[in-house]
């Protein structure tokens, strides 16, 4: 995860945090999700933590491979049952006035159907599923998951496609604890989700090419 430097319009035409192995500067004031918006699209996926701006990684085969085959067979379901909305990356989840980030795929439910905005997603969803890499885990797991539990949103998955495993975290508290650990022939389900499952096998299903 890296921290950006830009040029931001009118009151704001300064550089933003810039981070890398060599320095790391902070500019104040720090950007509210509004100023945040204004930004000029450069086609890279961006997020908004506590007023600093941070550049994504573009994601891997395994990963893409991976979100898509969880949200095959998952958006059909839920449509099919018209159980909410699934959204997948690049939307904005806004969590608070400075705090906007873009999980892989997200959950939100008929009763919570009020969140979704033209243009971005206002507010704690369902389900927020991230899938790891090796340079965004550290940060998926540390300050992605504390922002997730200050927000509220209820359910977790995480899943690796490297060690081919999916944790699902249920929020107790203020705080997400391991609902359920799943690897080798298990299927993942959710009580979101009544009588939906998907096999790990197909859920980490590469077409052969790894």
């Amino acid at each position: 995860m890296q921290r950006l430097a830009k040029t931001v319009p009118a009151r704001r035409n300064l550089a933003l945090s810039m981070y890398n192995e060599r320095m790391a500067t902070e500019v104040i004031p720090k950007l509210t999700y509004e100023e945040f918006r204004q930004l000029p699209d450069d086609g890279k996926r961006y997020e908004l933590i506590h007023g600093e701006v941070h550049l994504t990684p573009s994601p891997a085969t395994k990963h893409q491979f991976a979100l898509q085959n969880l949200s095959r067979s998952l958006d059909p379901f839920v449509f099919k049952h018209r159980l909410g909305e699934i959204f997948v990356a690049p939307l904005d989840v806004r969590l608070s006035p400075d705090t906007a980030v873009q999980p892989d795929l997200i959950f939100i439910s008929n009763s919570r159907a009020r969140i979704i905005k033209e243009n971005y997603i206002d507010g704690a969803p369902d389900l927020v599923v991230e899938i790891l890499s090796p340079s965004t885990a550290a940060h998926d797991r540390a300050t992605k998951l504390a922002l997730y539990a200050e927000a509220g949103v209820p359910e977790v998955w995480l899943l690796d496609p490297v060690a081919k495993t999916v944790e699902v975290l249920k929020l107790q508290g203020n705080k997400y604890f391991v609902d359920s650990a799943l690897a080798g022939e298990q299927k993942v389900t959710s009580s979101e989700f009544p009588g939906w499952e998907l096999p790990l096998s197909e859920l980490f299903d590469f077409r052969g090419r790894f």
